[in-house]
């Protein structure tokens, strides 16, 4: 039968040919639609009603317990695991009546969990366990025992352990891809929602050049700026890969560049930043693939143009220039003080450190008692030559990962997860679950094909002879 008979078949009864598996490829799209409604619901719900932030955490937890139990492939749990990523700042902003961290011990137990089932043909990587362990000895020197210190400065670390094992067992292909970074984004949308409705209700908003809480649904703006960053980051990234579903890509290009617009609202530069060098890492080994080249060069083109010659004036306008100001200031704000300190601790403390939380003080020698913002000075202060070789090997690893051979767009992709990921642990340590999960994810197998562009016609084509061979 030729491929002309086989159109005539299927434009008679476009029902004919299709298996069950190819019409989920083809509805796929109308089910994030929708989710995306959902979340956008939610989020205008939440701010009504006490007590759903807290239903709404819970009842993810539970629906990934559903997915850990019952499925026998890991693609649900994986994108329910994106999902709690982008969420976990919802929960913080919202008073959700969960613990702080719920969000990096859900990436944790379930990964470990996870890594318990026989998913995948591939061996687990454990060369992040000593990264992990050699954090572990800082908690002896404290001064007493902190629960609270202890997880927020080991949850990061011990979150991106545990998702790089269960990763590395998997392997992931373009439509997984494909739901994952939707999944991730879907989360995200409810707290871009959430801060738009806080910036439409607002009386007045006065510009400065410092962080807005305003713009950032009274949440911290360096974690809101790098959770709307996330969402752009990964609706970039489908662009980049979707080539089948146009309209449904130019509406996730659009909600990129909306998510785009608020991260520069937040005046918080962090998650610009970590987003343009996410896309600028990837993009070196997406320029390497023919099919993949053409879309990376026009997309990033059409966003740049836009967003710079009519998105960014008119935000930098009614921010009466403010806007404009803050994203060329490239003062960083305490930061480098903040390192300066921590390498003089380590200097002074080069074996043991100064022991888990142990440098917020410190901090005062040149700037104020505060938090680490960089992952790597705070693992020299407080860790000393353990947080030295945990450094050292956490390069090594993931340097492995980018040096090993593979298809560009597979490398694009990897290079991309650990670059955004990195650059989040620069300047914002590992206050959130993304970061962790991300490197982790960058551990997967990637088996990546990016179609060419192809016709309507063209499809059902495809379609008919795939149903015509499973016929035979």
């Amino acid at each position: 039968m030729t491929d002309r008979s086989i159109h005539q078949i299927l434009s008679s009864n476009p029902r004919l040919g299709l298996t069950r598996w190819q019409k989920k490829v083809l509805s796929y799209t109308n089910g994030f639609l929708l989710l995306f409604v959902l979340q956008a619901v939610l989020a205008l719900l939440i701010n009504q009603i006490d007590g759903l932030s807290t239903f709404h955490a819970y009842a993810t937890l539970l629906v990934g317990l559903f997915f850990l139990i019952i499925d026998k492939t890991p693609d649900r749990l994986m994108y329910w695991m994106g999902y709690v990523a982008g969420a976990e700042l919802l929960w913080r902003g919202t008073g959700a009546g969960v613990f702080w961290e719920t969000g990096k011990f859900a990436i944790i137990g379930f990964s470990l969990l996870g890594s318990l089932k026989s998913y995948g043909k591939h061996h687990a990587n454990f060369n992040m366990v000593p990264y992990f362990l050699l954090l572990i000895p800082a908690i002896f020197l404290m001064p007493s025992f902190n629960r609270e210190t202890i997880t927020y400065a080991l949850a990061g670390p011990l979150a991106l352990m545990s998702a790089s094992i269960f990763f590395s067992r998997i392997e992931i292909k373009t439509e997984q891809l494909k739901r994952l970074l939707l999944s991730i984004m879907a989360s995200v949308i409810t707290f871009s929602v959430l801060a738009l409705v806080g910036l439409i209700n607002a009386e007045t908003i006065e510009f400065s050049q410092a962080s807005n809480f305003i713009t950032s649904a009274n949440t911290g703006p360096n974690q809101v700026s790098s959770v709307l960053a996330l969402g752009a980051f990964v609706a970039f990234i489908y662009v980049f890969i979707e080539k089948e579903h146009k309209y449904f890509r130019f509406l996730v290009i659009l909600l990129g560049i909306g998510l785009l617009a608020q991260v520069t609202l937040t005046f918080s530069r962090g998650g610009l930043w970590t987003l343009i060098g996410g896309i600028a890492a990837g993009g070196l080994f997406f320029m390497r693939d023919k099919k993949a080249r053409r879309s990376y060069f026009v997309i990033l083109f059409a966003v740049i143009l836009f967003f710079n010659f009519l998105l960014l004036p008119m935000l930098d306008q009614w921010t009466s220039g403010s806007l404009g100001a803050r994203i060329r200031d490239t003062e960083p704000t305490g930061r480098l003080e903040i390192i300066r300190s921590d390498l003089e601790v380590f200097q002074e403390n080069p074996l043991f450190g100064i022991g888990l939380g142990q440098s917020d003080r410190e901090h005062a020698r040149y700037f104020r008692v505060s938090n680490s913002h960089t992952e790597y000075s705070r693992m020299l202060a407080e860790h000393g030559v353990f947080g030295l070789i945990s450094l050292i090997i956490l390069l090594i690893v993931l340097g492995q990962k980018i040096l090993k051979k593979g298809e560009p767009v597979n490398k694009a992709i990897i290079v991309a997860f650990l670059t955004w990921g990195l650059l989040f642990m620069a300047h914002s340590a590992t206050r959130l679950a993304a970061p962790s999960f991300l490197i982790g994810l960058a551990f997967a197998h990637f088996d990546l094909s990016i179609p060419i562009e192809v016709s309507k016609e063209e499809r059902f084509t495809r379609f008919g002879r795939m149903h015509i061979q499973h016929r035979d």
